[in-house]
């Protein structure tokens, strides 16, 4: 994870949005004493949570927010924002990249976001400490800061030891613990508190039920006596409840059935909207008559033509066996026959043809009649004319083929006739029978109409008996659950909910003098609990609900106990795991810090050593005599055998032996020397857990040139493990920067922003 850049907005004096990006190692910030430089390290350590008003140099939230100049307006908040690259998920959120935002407005009020969603500072506080960031100055060295790191007590510099090895989320989860467990010992003393007032409840409740255990007597009998009559009874009414319900239910639906069928009945066609089936198929059968009426005119007609056209085909037969008998007459002789006018013969012939054809398409039987009445008259008419006078004999030879071709297309007309007789005949025969169809079925289901009265009465009749057993069993249901009330008002709801649901070890419910027995018995012993006066109901509630609140305080203490044991176990896992971390993070650092400072100094040796600090402790009433301090390098210090308590508080002492000179203590280092030790230390930190990135805020300040190399040789190589913000005007510090951002600014008052990134300033010279 690396920090990408940084946002500012509306912060101390950069009034507008500024952008700082951190693409390499090592970032420089330089610029003129007032620019605004340290402002960008103070902005980091507040997006961070730093609530020290005095570390920011304000005294209010106010302070922080650009309070305007001669040529801008104040703002009304100030933002910053950090951006870390998390493509590894090295933070616990699943986002590739993490913005996290502090907002203060001009009213005090401070807003927390995590990717523009609100969170808590106790949210920040501990996601930045899976990765040793917070608002602890470690990570963040301002001017004078190293010194404070040396002039810090024993106990407060392990604290900042602690947060930069990582261990500041495990004192988060001790510190959040040690609350829980305080929560916890509240919760038991006030749990405590209600069971004590609510023993002498139960002992006063006691006393009370004793006074009415004459009346349980009666209670018990009355229980057994209830225990065999309401299961019983209860069993009987459900199922003839269900029998009849059941029943009446199939009743029901036999009733429908039966309405039903009386209209709609197997095989019937439905009719039009409205109309019942059997209604439709009277109506079929109408229109099936209907039709057979007029497919038997039909008919009629169809056979008058035919037999027209048959008495025509014989007359032009006669005709032709006429002619034929004259034919050998004149054979012999070689003469021809008997001349007929000609065109009297063809005029008769076309006559009697279209005559015959329309005849023959016309479907009107009385019509076709009167035309081949007609063609008949006409053939007769001439057959006379013919037969009797020798001057009127018939055309020879060459008109017997006209004959022949008028008896053939007679011979066509009368077998088209004949298959449409055919075609009628059959048509009439296919309505006969579905004519005869229907009736059979409008028969069927009279009779079944008539059988489904008859069953419908009955099924009715069967539902009006079944209705009076039902209004019977409803009298017996109401009488059981008057019993009912009267033994949970005696005997409590419980003893109710206790009973089976049924006594199924009996077939047959109670009989009637079965039954009025125990109710005899029952009303007998509910005038003696009467007698009895107060029966406790009541007390006894009260007393079972006093009861009841007891063993829940009870069961709350055991599973407070519970929890209280698991918080010090939690507690004491945490402290081991603090505690096991810490020495082992001191002894990395120690090896890191004696390289830092052999390469400093050029030898010699320092080192951080535990100590412990013993105080006495006295009781409260007794006044403080003394108190003594012991310092010992060993982690394994043992107290003197005193009577009286001892506090043991463990702290780090830095211990530095000069290679050029006879130092026993810090004290009497130079400044210059003192702030190299300083550096030496925090880099050997954050080396050993290196943070994501660690600002350095002009700690290069007091060095001189000798030592400004050295310090740069440090920075580095504290580079290639972690990303390095500095804020600095020494030029062998700006010499191991990758980019340096220039701030200035100008009489508005407003910091602004110059980028120089030597890659790109290489590449350009190379151009």
């Amino acid at each position: 994870m690396i920090l990408k850049r940084l946002e500012l907005s509306g912060f101390k004096s950069f009034a507008k949005t500024t952008i700082l990006q951190f693409p390499s190692a090592v970032t420089a910030v330089v610029g003129p004493n007032g620019s605004g430089k340290s402002n960008v390290a103070e902005a980091l350590r507040w997006v961070l949570g730093e609530q020290s008003m005095k570390s920011l140099r304000g005294k209010k939230g106010e302070d922080l927010i650009f309070n305007g100049s001669q040529t801008a307006a104040k703002m009304g908040r100030a933002s910053v924002s950090l951006i870390f690259d998390n493509k590894n998920k090295i933070l616990p959120i699943d986002f590739d990249e993490i913005i996290i935002t502090r907002l203060v407005h001009r009213s005090g009020e401070n807003e927390y976001l995590i990717n523009d969603s609100p969170v808590r500072l106790k949210d920040i506080a501990e996601l930045l400490g899976n990765v040793g960031l917070g608002a602890s100055s470690h990570h963040i060295i301002s001017q004078g800061e190293a010194d404070r790191f040396l002039n810090a007590s024993p106990k407060d510099r392990k604290e900042m030891i602690e947060e930069a090895l990582g261990l500041k989320i495990y004192q988060i989860k001790k510190a959040d613990a040690e609350k829980r467990l305080e929560k916890t010992a509240e919760n038991i003393k006030q749990v405590e508190s209600l069971r004590r007032e609510i023993q002498h409840q139960l002992k006063f409740l006691k006393k009370e039920t004793e006074k009415i255990e004459e009346a349980e007597k009666f209670k018990i009998e009355l229980k057994d006596i209830y225990a065999q009559f309401i299961p019983q009874e209860k069993d009987y009414l459900k199922k003839e409840s269900d029998k009849i319900i059941a029943e009446k239910n199939k009743i029901a639906e036999d009733i429908k059935m039966a309405e039903k069928s009386r209209a709609i009945f197997s095989g019937l066609p439905a009719g039009e909207a409205g109309e019942l089936p059997i209604d439709a198929v009277k109506k079929t059968i109408k229109e099936i008559e209907a039709r057979l009426a007029k497919e038997e005119f039909e008919l009629d007609k169809s056979r008058s033509s035919r037999n027209s056209m048959e008495r025509e085909l014989g007359k032009l037969e006669g005709i032709m066996e006429y002619r034929q008998s004259l034919l050998p007459k004149y054979s012999d002789k070689k003469e021809e026959l008997p001349p007929i006018p000609c065109q009297e013969v063809l005029k008769i012939m076309e006559a009697v043809r279209e005559s015959a054809i329309l005849g023959a398409t016309n479907s009107d039987i009385a019509e076709t009649r009167k035309i081949f009445e007609g063609i008949a008259s006409s053939a007769k008419d001439f057959i006379a004319k013919i037969s009797g006078k020798k001057d009127n004999a018939v055309v020879g030879g060459n008109n017997v083929g006209g004959l022949k071709k008028k008896m053939d297309e007679i011979k066509v007309m009368i077998n088209a006739i004949e298959k449409k007789e055919k075609e009628i005949t059959e048509s009439i025969g296919g309505l006969k029978f579905e004519a005869e169809e229907n009736r059979r079925k409008i028969a069927e289901a009279e009779k079944e109409n008539y059988q489904a009265d008859a069953k419908l009465r009955e099924l009715k009749g069967h539902l009006a008996r079944l209705s009076l057993e039902e209004d019977k069993v409803k009298l017996r249901t109401d009488e059981l659950k008057r019993e009912e009330t009267e033994a949970s008002a005696l005997l409590g709801r419980q003893f109710l909910d206790s009973l089976p649901m049924s006594r199924r070890d009996l077939d047959i419910g109670l009989s009637y003098q079965d039954r009025e027995k125990f109710l005899k018995q029952a009303e007998r012993l509910k005038i003696r609990l009467e007698d009895c006066g107060a029966i406790g109901g009541a007390v006894l509630d009260e007393y079972a609900q006093a009861k009841q609140r007891d063993e829940g305080y009870e069961k709350e203490l055991n599973d407070l106990a519970a929890a209280e044991k698991s918080l010090r176990e939690i507690m004491a896992e945490l402290a081991e795991k603090i505690e096991n971390d810490f020495l082992g993070g001191v002894e990395k650092i120690n090896e890191e810090f004696r390289k830092f400072f052999v390469s400093v100094f050029g030898g010699g040796k320092a080192e951080l050593r535990l100590v412990k600090k013993e105080r006495r402790s006295f009781s409260d009433d007794s006044p403080v005599v003394s108190e003594r301090e012991k310092m010992t390098s060993s982690p394994f210090f043992e107290p003197e055998d005193k009577s009286e308590e001892k506090e043991e508080e463990t702290g780090v002492e830095i211990s530095v032996s000069h290679p050029k000179k006879r130092i026993s203590s810090l004290e009497m280092l130079s400044g210059g020397e003192r702030s190299l030790v300083a550096i030496s230390l925090l880099f050997a930190m954050s080396q050993v857990n290196p943070p994501p990135f660690l600002v350095l805020d002009e700690t290069d300040a007091a060095l001189d040139e000798a030592n400004s190399q050295k310090y740069a040789l440090m920075l580095k190589r504290l580079g290639e493990k972690t990303q390095l913000i500095v804020i600095t005007h020494n030029r062998e510090t700006m010499r191991q920067a990758d980019v340096i951002y220039g701030i200035t600014m100008n009489a508005d008052g407003i910091s602004r922003l110059l980028s120089i990134k030597f890659d790109d300033a290489k590449d350009y010279i190379n151009q």
